[in-house]
């Protein structure tokens, strides 16, 4: 089952052999997230990423706001690596492609300038915008799940 323009599975192996090579072969979780990884849709793996990405802004949103800002950089440095993670991964023989990979070259840029004038209202635009593709894939997902595409 595939949602199209995008390859997930690329971008989940790439991940799953992070996870390898950081914890211990005979580490039960390592072993667990690996075979959760293994089993995730493309479609699941791609709502995994969107919450990731969420969940760094959100963090970044709060350690700006408490003056954190090397570890709000952080996180907003971790955000982008997912959503040029998801722009590398879509399949570019597919209309919609190009306007995801503009998308998402503009949130990466949005929190580039964000982090970088401690501007968290633009943080938040950017975490809804994050959301809202979350949502719509969440929901293409089970689409797809149901055998309704």
């Amino acid at each position: 089952m595939s949602l199209g323009p995008i390859d997930a599975k690329d971008a989940a192996a790439e991940k799953m052999e992070v996870i390898k090579l950081t914890l211990p072969a005979n580490n039960p979780y390592a072993q667990y997230k690996a075979q959760s990884l293994e089993t995730m849709t493309n479609g699941e793996i791609i709502v995994r990423l969107f919450e990731e990405a969420s969940k760094q802004i959100s963090t970044a949103i709060f350690l700006t706001s408490q003056n954190e800002d090397v570890k709000a950089f952080n996180c907003i440095s971790k955000a982008q690596k997912v959503i040029s993670t998801l722009s590398l991964s879509l399949d570019m023989s597919y209309g919609i492609s190009l306007s995801l990979s503009d998308l998402y070259e503009f949130i990466h840029g949005e929190l580039g300038k964000a982090i970088g004038t401690k501007d968290i209202s633009l943080m938040k635009s950017m975490l809804g915008m994050v959301d809202e593709l979350k949502v719509t894939f969440r929901q293409a997902e089970r689409m797809a799940r149901a055998g309704r595409f």
